[in-house]
């Protein structure tokens, strides 16, 4: 998430419209960032939350495939994900601001469309939210002196927003609670936040995923045919 910075003007409408509860849950409309391209020429956010992952199922998917247990991926996804963010003529979001919203629906949408493709040869995917974690990543959107006012407030707010969980240890709720679950029973169109209670109690909480299966089919085949770009450029590497 390079470079994120807060919009202010977002926020400050969100606080006259009353939506600002959910515009802290979500980041939606308030955090932009200004992505790159990496040396593969590929946007940077793009590459590193989904279509490196990507690449690497694609490589194990034999292994993942056709063996007596089944095998499970498990994506982190965010509640930021929305799909005013994302669109299949700019599905890397070269053009936009939102590039990590853009990259979470994707995410979302490439998981539901290999349960579609694999759930019959035993491999199954989920995605999860971690919810808002405090991290390294967080800090920078805001001075530090502005996140030691402003944590008092956050403790509080988690009475009404359950997805705070604030630390990394409550975050990896969702995460955890979905290594213990039999993978062939989940709902492969959920989303798994991991929440905390004001009280600081953890739980995993079922969400729908916005997505439309169609759109993920679409997009699976852009990924595909990116893949094979990617790995005819680099055929003599590899070779």
């Amino acid at each position: 998430m390079p470079n994120p910075h807060v919009n202010f003007k977002a926020l400050w409408h969100g606080l006259l419209s009353g939506k600002v509860l959910h515009m802290l849950t979500t980041a939606e409309g308030i955090m932009t960032q200004t992505d790159r391209l990496n040396g593969d020429g590929l946007q940077e956010v793009f590459a590193t939350n989904l279509f490196g992952h990507f690449m690497l199922v694609r490589q194990l998917q034999a292994l993942l495939c056709g063996n007596e247990k089944p095998s499970r991926l498990i994506w982190t996804s965010s509640s930021n994900a929305r799909e005013s963010a994302f669109s299949l003529s700019d599905y890397q979001h070269a053009k936009g601001q939102e590039s990590y919203s853009s990259s979470k629906y994707a995410t979302d949408l490439t998981s539901v469309v290999l349960n579609r493709k694999f759930n019959g040869q035993g491999l199954y995917s989920s995605v999860v939210c971690p919810g808002l974690v405090m991290s390294n990543m967080t800090y920078r959107i805001l001075p530090i002196f502005l996140w030691k006012l402003l944590m008092p407030i956050m403790w509080l707010i988690r009475f009404f927003a359950k997805t705070y969980t604030l630390t990394p240890y409550n975050g990896a709720e969702a995460h955890v609670w979905l290594f213990k679950q039999k993978p062939e029973y989940l709902d492969s169109l959920v989303k798994y936040h991991s929440c905390t209670s004001g009280l600081g109690r953890c739980y995993v909480e079922p969400r729908k995923m916005d997505v439309d299966e169609d759109t993920a089919e679409k997009f699976y085949q852009k990924l595909l045919e990116l893949e094979e770009q990617t790995l005819e450029k680099y055929r003599d590497l590899l070779d």
